[in-house]
């Protein structure tokens, strides 16, 4: 471990400084719908049951699509994968910009949704093949990290581009940024470091040796659904819980304060920022901590559970504030905590999508995240309606998710990661 500190690989940087760019973009094109919601809410003319609908439909789809996506990666390769998925969602994206109601504002995310679903899956695939496995939580973390910058950012750069054009020409030029990105990615990258033009002896040397292998990018061998179901479902039941309070974050954040607080698009933009920061530096925190706490106690299954127990308990001290003031500062400042301690267990969920069934590492990836696609299909269905309901009470909404994030804890305890796992630990320390 210590000797991999000084290894040199730099052709394996530069794909995780790809992934890192790639979930900047694709959550920058994912959370753009929640900074225009004001506006294209009252062009539209839609209500908050039927802009929770719009948020739903992302997550829907992604919930759908993830699965079956993650799987075609681990068939066909991570190369192929990636580029199809972005060409969906950024023609998307510029689809988004020319709806003219309901109907195709609905459609236009789910498309989005449904390009966007098996990218993180996949990316947890080549992650397995290109980063020495004692980076891995660091680099989980890092990337994440890049997509709740994103997030974080997206009100400042998407206001910029609606102020400067209009929410409609914001979409086209998201869209647009994103193709060239993914033909960049098609042209440079490969699923294996070997088949790399650019690779030197000497890395896949060092890939090879801090990895225990240098994984094949695709893989051949059937799953076993039922075993493999077995595996999954806890994570995935705890993914539910934590994406209740992400998806909440993503699609509301920006609305709460301009409904609550009578805010322009401008100043909620820098509030929504400040708050989604939190969730950037709780992401990679979240990374650094398993990594740490796996070379402290050896045991891999605590050292990713006691992190994501602990994010989803610490989180609702975060949102115990905003049921009881009306403080714009304090509030603001409860939501960015929770958001921060809830995104400790982000990067750990990932590791175990992964570590439950390493050989089928996306498809489990995506299995265990789909309990994440479906909160987000669910949640702001019943967020819409509880505002609809109660005249715009947005404590009954932050109660909702208090109720949720306690369940987190509950089906953690129920986690388990493959014991073969172990068995190569225990041989690279013998």
């Amino acid at each position: 471990m210590a000797q991999g500190a000084t290894d040199k690989t730099p052709v394996s940087n530069r794909v995780f400084l790809l992934l890192c760019v790639m979930a900047f973009i694709m959550y920058v094109d994912r959370t753009n719908i929640s900074v225009a919601a004001p506006i294209l809410k009252n062009e539209l003319q839609l209500t908050n049951t039927q802009l929770g609908l719009v948020f739903s439909a992302f997550a829907t789809a992604y919930s759908c699509c993830g699965v079956p996506g993650a799987w075609l990666s681990d068939r066909f390769g991570a190369r192929r994968l990636l580029t199809l998925s972005g060409l969906i969602w950024s023609v998307a994206t510029i689809g988004t910009g020319l709806v003219w109601g309901l109907p195709s504002l609905v459609v236009a995310r789910l498309l989005v949704g449904a390009g966007e679903a098996p990218i993180y899956a996949t990316a947890v695939r080549v992650i397995s093949n290109w980063i020495p496995e004692y980076r891995r939580g660091l680099a989980l973390g890092v990337m994440h990290g890049c997509g709740r910058l994103a997030n974080a950012l997206a009100p400042l750069i998407v206001t910029g581009l609606i102020v400067s054009l209009t929410w409609r020409a914001s979409f086209v030029v998201l869209g647009v940024i994103t193709i060239l990105f993914f033909g960049f990615l098609y042209t440079w990258f490969r699923d294996e470091p070997r088949a790399h033009p650019a690779i030197s002896e000497s890395e896949l040397a060092v890939l090879g040796r801090c990895s225990g292998k240098i994984t094949q990018g695709r893989t051949l061998e059937p799953i076993v659904w039922p075993d493999l179901l077995r595996r999954v479902w806890p994570a995935s039941a705890a993914c539910f819980a934590h994406g209740w309070m992400l998806w909440f974050f993503l699609n509301w954040v920006p609305s709460y304060f301009s409904t609550r607080y009578g805010m322009k698009i401008e100043a909620s933009a820098v509030f929504s920022t400040l708050v989604l920061l939190g969730g950037t530096l709780g992401t990679m925190a979240g990374g650094v901590l398993s990594d740490w706490h796996f070379r402290k106690s050896k045991n891999r299954l605590r050292a990713r559970r006691d992190i994501i127990i602990f994010g989803f308990l610490s989180s609702i001290v975060g949102l115990v504030p905003l049921l009881l003031s009306n403080n714009l500062l304090v509030n603001a400042g409860g939501l960015g905590v929770a958001f921060f301690l809830s995104e400790l267990a982000d990067s750990p969920l990932w590791l175990v999508g992964a570590e439950v069934a390493p050989k089928h590492a996306g498809t489990s990836s995506a299995l265990t995240f789909a309990g994440m696609a479906v909160a987000g299909a669910v949640s702001p269905l019943i967020v819409g309606k509880l505002l609809d309901v109660t005249g715009g009470d947005w404590s009954i909404a932050f109660m909702a998710s208090i109720a949720v994030m306690i369940l987190g804890p509950v089906f953690s305890m129920f986690i388990r990661l493959d014991p073969s796992l172990d068995v190569v630990e225990d041989a690279k320390t013998s």
